[in-house]
């Protein structure tokens, strides 16, 4: 065989080799989940579960949440978009088998569920609280299992979001102070107590230090502002004295120039 000939197999098998490390597609989940969700609130989701069956034939969709009073709906489609199967599931963690052999190319998964009391989770500034909104878990026969999707959002009661935005907005005016270059010693300390009582559950408290810091944010740079403006104010005073003196010592030269004339 020619070197010519065993470099074009020793290509055509690296090629062939790089193919073949190429995972196939995997089934894929998408959907818009909201970012924040209210306690007690109900909330509805639809997902949309595509390529089902490029890995496997048959396997089992298993969901979960950590919303309460869930109830989920599974719609099935072939490829001319009709309706094969529908299923209504109830609980927080529920089973879906799929077979290929039934035609479904697509899916609809649809959550109704209500966001839990505030009792069910911890309070956390940053990182902000996070309970899971919807978890898809592709299982197969005999206990594989891989984590298609995974939607976390942040819950919230009216009193915590109104200490979240304090405290914000306490966070924007310390940030604007020391870029004017106010100190802002006292007022990082008010926001620190602020997010502390945040973490704590005592939103009234945080939403007070949060305000007493950004008001002393504020007043720092005021004060930073009207010391930069004595300063100019004080460094023009005497640009203003040195050209008076320097055009006086013009004049009396210029005189005593003219007197000697």
């Amino acid at each position: 065989m020619s070197l010519n000939r065993c470099s074009k197999l020793a290509v055509a098998l690296v090629v062939l080799l790089a193919v073949a490390a190429v995972p196939a597609a995997a089934v894929s989940i998408g959907g818009d989940a909201p970012d924040s969700v209210q306690s007690d609130e109900q909330q509805e989701t639809t997902f949309t579960v595509t390529d089902p069956f490029e890995n496997y034939e048959e396997w089992t969709l298993q969901a979960s949440t950590d919303l309460t009073d869930v109830t989920w709906q599974v719609v099935t489609f072939d490829n001319a978009g009709n309706q094969i199967d529908e299923a209504t599931l109830t609980g927080q963690s529920v089973s879906y088998d799929f077979a290929a052999s039934s035609g479904a190319v697509r899916a609809e998964v649809t959550i109704l569920g209500t966001v839990p009391s505030s009792s069910a989770w911890s309070w956390s500034y940053e990182p902000p609280q996070r309970i899971t909104y919807a978890e898809f878990v592709q299982a197969q026969p005999g206990g594989a299992s891989t984590t298609l999707e995974t939607y976390n959002t942040r819950p919230y009661t009216t009193a915590s979001q109104d200490a979240r935005t304090a405290i914000s907005d306490a966070e924007a005016a310390i940030s604007d102070a020391e870029g004017a270059g106010a100190g802002v010693s006292g007022a990082k300390s008010d926001l620190q107590d602020a997010i502390e009582f945040y973490n704590g559950g005592n939103f009234e408290q945080a939403v007070s230090n949060a305000e007493q810091a950004e008001s002393a944010a504020n007043s720092a740079a005021s004060s930073a502002e009207r010391t930069d403006l004595i300063i100019m104010g004080a460094a023009a005073l005497v640009v203003l004295l040195l050209i008076a003196g320097g055009v006086y010592w013009y004049l009396q030269q210029r005189d005593s120039y003219d007197k000697l004339g």
